[in-house]
């Protein structure tokens, strides 16, 4: 009641105040307001308390509407708010949260559903207070999460699922649920929230990342919980960071190690402190606390505007580092909308007065907000070519391997659908079962689809998903190489044979001997001679196999150690076989070094491709979770190739796929994207662009958004 008084005080003093606010975001009409400038990049977020979820701060809710498109419970989603007795719940808070999100249009995130902080606790103990047993805990683990995650089902996009299980030196933190059940409390904290939810986001979340001991622990323990089969969608960087810590480099190996992970990261709950740290490396420890000292809380009248700078500074430093990695991060969020709103005016020493945020106690933009939206407004780095356009709207088409026959621009697509199989990293997903052949007399005619040219029922060997393939013409035959899961469900590369270019298609009765893994493009040498390109991580199986010989434990490189290659092989002369064992096509950075791992943006996922140009062997490929088409350039076939660039910049859906062929003089992209199905990345649409190369032979590269 007192707190309903002094917010009906506030606003009558500061009614004019919050007006003059809103009309002072809105701006001129062609003002940038901090989600305009970040559309297309990644969204931009905060965190709400009570009086701004239930609008009765309206000053802040102005900020918040016009500023940001994400949105996070900074407290009224943690159970000890949900849940503060067993068996009692109280979604009221919770409920006007997701209401006001979709009321607003934003992008809702849930924080948190494990944390051994504010946890209430009955969740550890019987009715007699003694401490529950291990089973005992899952079970309250298991109904607590699928109680509240199945509540908001399809409505809230993402959820923090645990947070800050690792301490700063790497090891796990003793927690109460680390104690009962042990570190599979982290496993099941994520199986418990993939059942109740199988397509919201699922995260982990810490503070402190960028100290190296900690962040291998993280990434330590998200590889066991992905290789137990924990649906981890992304990790989160609290980045409650300091003025003087921690280092720009060091977070950006902490964006780029959990990327090497196949994760999506974010910036969960940003601020910047100006105040001085009690000890180094202070990061979010909430049950921390220091005494307060008069040297300790130096800018209580103000914020000098030399220590403005310096935020300022700071501030634009760390966008322009998630500005660099755009394409892994999805959001940052800042903790809290104004300066008078953030948890650091009271932690870790009570009665201080920081300005870690955005905005100020009036909740007008702080001088440098105009600078971190300038940071957004560079002269793009990849050029707008011309428009691409999609080449059969009647029908989902993916992964369009084009060749010229006969005169005439065929493609070899896959055809995707609705399999109902639940989305996951595996790729169950991509549930393929025929192929189609489509052809074009010219790039801007219209495309002839010539029909089903070979179904998964009619490869004896099949078991299921007819994924990636490509065609090869030799001698007046038509070979078809195609990717599928055989009845042991490991990937084989197959065989179809055709008379025409369009098919029908007929399969050898056995995968080709020695074969494995995904995606075969056929490459006709100059020479005459042919040679297969192939190879998939993740879902396509690459990482099982070492000198070309399954192992155990099927495991990816670790992020310092060199990433796994694609491979090569030459082609028998019947073309039904490998003529040799399959080699690795090994790709260099500048210095003539093999790519690691952690190079997501730079080195092979999956998607082979040859072509040659001007003499040079090119050799274009995916880099999968980094959504990007790069290429290398080498002397043969074999290699090895050096990277050179990117041909494609991130689209809607995977940029995983994609062809290059010359017809009549002029070079074409053949690739595809998910936006007529509306973003599923399961329904591809297949679409074409030209492509040319400078003086020097390099690709000029293509805005994956805007062409």
């Amino acid at each position: 009641m007192l707190k309903t008084i002094v917010v009906a005080v506030a606003a009558l003093l500061f009614g004019p105040a919050a007006s003059a606010t809103l009309q002072n975001l809105k701006g001129a009409p062609d003002s940038l307001t901090l989600k305009d400038a970040f559309e297309g990049k990644f969204f931009i977020g905060t965190a709400l308390n009570l009086d701004q979820i239930w609008e009765r701060d309206q000053a802040a809710v102005a900020v918040v509407k016009t500023q940001f498109n994400s949105i996070v419970a900074e407290n009224c989603m943690k159970s000890m708010f949900l849940q503060p007795r067993e068996g009692e719940f109280d979604f009221k808070d919770a409920d006007r949260f997701v209401a006001f999100g979709e009321k607003n249009k934003m992008q809702i995130i849930g924080h948190t559903l494990i944390w051994h902080s504010q946890t209430p606790a009955w969740f550890f103990v019987d009715k007699n207070g003694k401490e529950v047993t291990r089973e005992v805990l899952i079970e309250r683990m298991r109904k607590h999460i699928q109680t509240v995650v199945s509540r908001y089902k399809g409505r809230v996009f993402g959820w923090d699922v645990v947070n800050e299980a690792i301490l700063d030196n790497g090891e796990w933190r003793k927690s109460k649920f680390y104690q009962i059940i042990g570190p599979q409390f982290i496993e099941l904290a994520f199986k418990f929230a993939h059942e109740a939810d199988p397509n919201a986001e699922l995260y982990y979340n810490d503070y402190s990342t960028a100290i190296p001991e900690k962040r291998k622990g993280i990434m330590r323990m998200v590889q066991q919980v992905k290789a137990a089969g924990g649906q981890v969608t992304g990790i989160g960087m609290q980045e409650h960071n300091a003025l003087d810590n921690p280092s720009v480099d060091e977070v950006e190996k902490t964006i780029l190690g959990f990327a090497g992970l196949g994760a999506k990261v974010m910036v969960t709950e940003m601020d910047i402190s100006v105040l001085p740290h009690v000890r180094p490396n202070m990061g979010a420890e909430i049950g921390e606390r220091h005494a307060y000292s008069k040297a300790m809380n130096p800018y209580e009248k103000g914020l000098p505007a030399a220590k403005m700078n310096e935020l300022g500074a700071r501030y634009a430093a760390f966008f322009n580092l998630y500005l660099k990695h755009r394409d892994k991060i999805s959001r940052v969020t800042l903790w809290g909308v104004s300066d008078g709103d953030s948890w650091k005016n009271g932690w870790p020493i009570p009665g201080r007065t920081d300005y870690p945020l955005l905005f100020d106690r009036n909740y007008q933009p702080k001088p440098f907000v105009k600078d971190i939206i300038a940071l957004t407004q560079k002269k793009k780095e990849i050029r707008k070519m011309n428009k691409s356009k999609y080449l059969y709207p009647g029908d989902y088409m993916a992964d369009p391997s084009a060749h010229v026959f006969e005169n005439k621009i065929y493609i070899y697509p896959s055809h995707d659908r609705e399999s109902g199989i639940p989305e996951n990293d595996n790729g169950d997903h991509f549930d393929m079962q025929d192929y189609h052949v489509f052809s074009l007399e010219d790039i801007n005619a219209e495309v002839v689809d010539h029909g089903k040219v070979l179904d998964v029922k009619n490869i004896p060997w099949a078991g299921r998903q007819l994924w990636d393939s490509d065609v090869a013409e030799k001698d007046g035959k038509y070979y078809m190489y195609f990717s599928m899961k055989d009845k042991n469900d490991i990937f084989r590369l197959g065989v179809a044979m055709a008379d025409q270019p369009y098919g029908p298609f007929v399969p050898q009765d056995n995968p080709i001997q020695g074969s494995y893994s995904i995606d075969p493009c056929a490459f006709k040498d100059t020479d005459g001679s042919y040679y297969l390109y192939f190879g998939g991580i993740w879902g396509g199986q690459l990482q099982f196999y070492r000198n070309n010989k399954i192992v155990s434990p099927n495991e990816l490189p670790k992020s310092d150690e060199t990433a796994l290659s694609p491979k090569v092989v030459k082609m028998s002369a019947d073309m039904l076989e490998f003529s040799e064992q399959p080699r690795d096509l090994v790709i260099l950075d500048k210095e003539g070094k093999p790519l690691k791992h952690w190079d997501t943006e730079k080195r092979f996922f999956e998607a082979s491709w040859m072509h040659k140009y001007q003499g040079k062997y090119y050799f274009s490929y995916s880099t999968g979770d980094s959504h990007l088409i790069c290429y290398a350039i080498g002397d043969n076939p074999y290699g090895p190739f050096t990277y050179q660039g990117v041909i494609l910049s991130p689209v809607v859906g995977w940029t995983t796929h994609h062809s290059i062929v010359e017809f009549k003089g002029k070079w074409y992209l053949f690739y595809h994207d998910s936006i007529p199905s509306g973003g599923k990345t399961w329904l591809r649409s297949m679409k074409v662009i030209e492509l040319t190369y400078d003086e020097n032979g390099h690709i000029k590269p293509i805005d994956g958004l805007s062409s």
